[in-house]
This record gives structure tokens, sequence and C-alpha cells, in this order.
């Protein structure tokens, strides 16, 4: 049998899931671009192209951070307009 929540701390789980969600989306673009930067340095090391690798793989790192960063708004906003 499930327990039931007390009335006061009813629907504070969901607050505390938005706002972790809302808060883990800030670590998308700059983690997308630290990715990439880490590969363009691995690729740079392997090819001997000194930065221009991984200045290329850190810019398309940003944009497909970006797209992503989108993606999860536009998921989020049709979430919560179906919620309402």
């Amino acid at each position: 049998m499930e327990a039931a929540m007390p009335p006061e701390n009813k629907g504070y789980g969901n607050l505390y899931a938005q706002v972790a969600y809302y808060a883990s989306l800030g670590l998308v673009l700059p983690a997308a671009a630290g990715a990439g930067y880490g590969i363009g340095w691995l690729l740079d090391g392997y090819f001997h192209t000194a930065p221009v690798v991984a200045l290329v793989m850190t810019g398309l790192g940003a944009v497909g951070g970006f797209v992503e960063l989108l993606a999860l708004l536009k998921r989020a906003e049709q979430r919560q307009s179906r919620d309402v």
C-alpha cells in the first residue's frame, strides 16, 4: 500500500524536480563546448595540427549544446502546457 503525503508537503516533490531540471540547463552549453574542446585537443595531438581542430570542435560543441538547450526548453514548455 502506498503511503500518502502529508497535505503540507503535497506537490513539493514536483517543485524540487523542476528546480533541479532548470538548474541543470546551465550545464548543457558549457559541457558540450568542453567535450568538443577535449575531442579537438585529442585530434590535434593525433594529427599535429596545433589548436585548429580544438577551436573548430569547441565551436561545433557550443552549437550542439545550444541546439540541445533549445530542445530541452521546448520539451519543458510542452510538458508544462500539458500539465496545466
